[in-house]
């Protein structure tokens, strides 16, 4: 619990206690088939296999080396148009590709409310959404 309301990396901390400890890559979790992770809080997470499955569908053998689940959507506090961004080589070009998008940057992909309805429905165990100042 947040002692004072005006506290921002208290509130933020608190809201964002659902993120992972520690993220493992697709390809230990296609290797070790424990489809769990550890949150700040405490909680375990858990993946259906459906969203590690599609994922193993269309990453590449060096996507599933080096994308790291669950993917991080964060608040994107340079947007004026209410935008949230997932950074990371890796992590973006996977999102890129789920979305049909194109990225303007090689690490870094900016998606709107509409992408991730989209993501829901594709991957929906496979993502976390963070608050970030």
């Amino acid at each position: 619990m947040v002692d004072d309301p005006r506290d921002i990396e208290g509130i933020l901390a608190e809201i964002n206690s659902n993120m992972p400890v520690n993220r493992r890559t697709l390809l230990d979790y296609l290797e070790n088939g424990d489809y769990t992770y550890r949150t700040r809080s405490g909680v375990t997470g858990s993946f259906g296999p459906e969203g590690i499955e599609y994922l193993d569908s269309i990453c590449t053998e060096a996507e599933k080396m080096t994308l790291r689940l669950p993917i991080f959507i964060s608040t994107d506090v340079m947007s004026e148009s209410g935008a949230w961004k997932v950074d990371g080589r890796t992590e973006a070009k996977v999102i890129a590709k789920i979305l049909g998008k194109t990225m303007h940057r090689d690490d870094q992909i900016q998606i709107y409310y509409p992408d991730l309805v989209e993501l829901k429905k594709k991957i929906p165990d496979l993502t976390v959404i963070l608050f970030l100042p």
